[in-house]
């Protein structure tokens, strides 16, 4: 039976989530905005009117993500509480979500800043209030350089991003030529054999020394992404990532005693993606005294949301090794389309729906005539095409050997490719009522 509306919609009509980190007008301004969402009963419609609609988990249209009330607000507040006790600021990755709602809620808990990894991204950013945005990532594209000049006319937004050559610093010094004040730009120290970033520690001081003396760039801080190691706990793994966040601290002391942190009031030091945040944040704790406050920021995403997998092994907050773990957020519910012989089921979800880059799905529980049922190893997804999940399912499941017509609940891995398949993402509280919607903008 379907909740009134009344007992759905939050206090005031407002949204459940997003607290007042970002104005107010720009997210009421979003909320009523239209879009095509296939897992609502009702298309084209606004994150306002699911919010106000009463809506239950078996209104929707199968298959959907949704986000769970609780478990994401616990770990907004866990992590922001874990990056205060760690000495850490959080400029969290918006890529994870691309959803403003959900950077409102991290600003909310006093996020320093907001992190994108493209330019593109930084500016719905700033279309919806975000005063500091860090772009993780070399800028060299004429278009988005010419951007960036004309955001650095705004004097309550603040861009930053990441400089690894000579080469790339001339051409923004050229892009920037007309802009009103320098733009602040954090060096980046790489890995060699992986992505962007300085591999030479002598190479890293010589560009530090030629953006601190350019007239058009700031030299602002040091940057790294520890996340080019191996994201797990066992093995080497973490030795490898502690050893080299190690070393970006020593290079931003070496730095700093050449004095080329002059132009700054702080400087800014960050590293941490999801998987290593503690030891990024024991690093950059053992920066030694520098000329100027040091601003140590993280960056982790995936915390928003954690996972059933990926993050699950990884996270220094995972089950196994915390006592307040951060909780799985994101759930996939899909229904049992077919039986066709024994031993295998067919679900209505497939790689349009949910992530699949690291892990498959996990199934967690069979939802029958109101009841749920947890599954164990007897049930796996072990294949999944466009719209499809394939199920092993072995006699021994017993009660949880899914029918045609039920719902399996499905646990997800790496958030960050689930987020982009959905435009308009419903939240539902713990007696499964939709009390909140979430756009996402990818």
């Amino acid at each position: 039976m379907t909740e009134s509306a009344s007992s759905a919609t939050p206090a005031g009509g407002s949204a459940a989530v997003a607290g007042t980190g970002l104005p107010a007008e720009e997210l009421a301004a979003l909320d009523a905005d239209r879009v095509e969402a296939r897992s609502l009963p009702a298309s084209p419609v606004s994150a306002a009117e699911v919010r106000a609609a009463g809506l239950r988990l078996d209104d929707l249209w199968l298959p959907a993500v949704v986000l769970h009330e609780d478990a994401l607000r616990h770990n907004l507040d866990r992590f922001a509480r874990w990056c205060s006790e760690h000495g850490a600021e959080l400029a969290p990755h918006g890529k994870t979500t691309m959803s403003p709602h959900l950077w409102s809620a991290q600003l909310d808990r006093g996020a320093w800043a907001l992190t994108a990894a493209t330019v593109a991204q930084a500016r719905v950013m700033r279309r919806f209030g975000a005063s500091r945005v860090l772009i993780a990532n070399e800028v060299v594209e004429p278009g988005q350089l010419a951007w960036l000049a004309e955001a650095l006319d705004d004097p309550d937004f603040t861009p930053m991003c990441l400089v690894d050559s000579e080469a790339q610093a001339a051409a923004m010094e050229t892009a920037l030529a007309a802009a009103p004040r320098p733009l602040p730009v954090l060096v980046e120290i790489g890995v060699a054999g992986r992505r962007t970033g300085v591999r030479d520690p002598g190479d890293a001081l010589a560009l530090a020394r030629r953006v601190a003396a350019s007239a058009r760039l700031r030299l602002a801080g040091v940057e790294g992404y520890e996340g080019v190691f191996p994201q797990r706990r066992d093995g080497d793994a973490p030795e490898r990532a502690r050893a080299w966040l190690d070393a970006l601290a020593e290079f931003a002391a070496r730095a700093d005693s050449e004095g080329l942190f002059a132009a700054v009031e702080e400087i800014v030091v960050t590293a941490g993606g999801s998987a290593y945040p503690d030891l990024a944040a024991d690093a950059l704790a053992a920066v030694p005294a520098l000329s100027r406050p040091l601003r140590p920021v993280i960056r982790s995403g995936c915390y928003l949301t954690h996972d059933d997998l990926f993050m699950e092994r990884a996270s220094p907050l995972r089950s196994a090794a915390d006592p307040a773990p951060l909780r799985p957020a994101l759930t996939c519910y899909a229904r049992v389309l077919s039986c066709p012989e024994p031993g295998r089921a067919l679900l209505g979800a497939g790689k349009r729906d949910v992530s699949f880059d690291i892990d498959l799905p996990r199934p967690r529980a069979v939802l029958r005539d109101g009841r749920r049922t947890a599954v164990g190893e007897g049930v796996r997804v072990v294949e999944l095409n466009d719209h499809h999940a394939f199920l092993d399912v072995a006699e021994s499941a017993g009660d949880a050997v899914p029918q045609v017509g039920d719902v399996v609940e499905l646990g997800l891995s790496h958030p960050c490719t689930v987020f982009d398949k959905w435009p308009l993402i419903p939240v539902l509280d713990s007696r499964r009522r939709v009390v909140d919607a979430v756009r996402t903008l990818f």
